[in-house]
């Protein structure tokens, strides 16, 4: 199993929806930076995605709900890669966990698949997108 990343991070009120709990494209936004920030943890960043002409874009989301959060709840990010599909997909997975009570409020699991930045036609995942992950 490749290792989790985490970061935390607090609720603001910019997060939340008009119910008064974080709406639910806050989470994806969080999945996007969470994952970006994973990866240029492991040395995947822009001048390597330009340099290799390749980047990981969503090819699908499964988001799963558990739990409400508020304004100031400080949450645990974490993500970790999963299997790659074929010679153009991977993984990705998701639980966000509210600290306070140690609960899991969100889960979701994603595929990416790695397009060409010229031309977003697939292409094989190139070996410095996945090397890094297994250290």
């Amino acid at each position: 199993m490749n290792p989790i990343y985490s970061e935390n991070y607090t609720v603001n009120t910019s997060d939340l929806d008009f119910l008064g709990h974080v709406n639910n494209k806050s989470y994806l936004d969080w999945m996007e930076k969470v994952a970006w920030h994973h990866a240029q943890s492991v040395g995947i960043d822009k001048p390597l995605q330009q340099q290799l002409n390749r980047i990981l874009a969503v090819y699908e989301h499964h988001m799963h709900y558990l739990g409400s959060c508020y304004a100031g709840d400080e949450i645990e990010l974490r993500t970790w890669i999963g299997k790659q599909l074929g010679c153009c997909q991977r993984e990705r997975f998701f639980e966000f966990v509210r600290i306070k009570d140690n609960k899991t409020v969100f889960t979701a699991n994603s595929v990416y698949v790695c397009i060409t930045l010229d031309t977003h036609k697939p292409k094989r995942i190139p070996k410095e997108f996945i090397a890094p992950y297994c250290n």
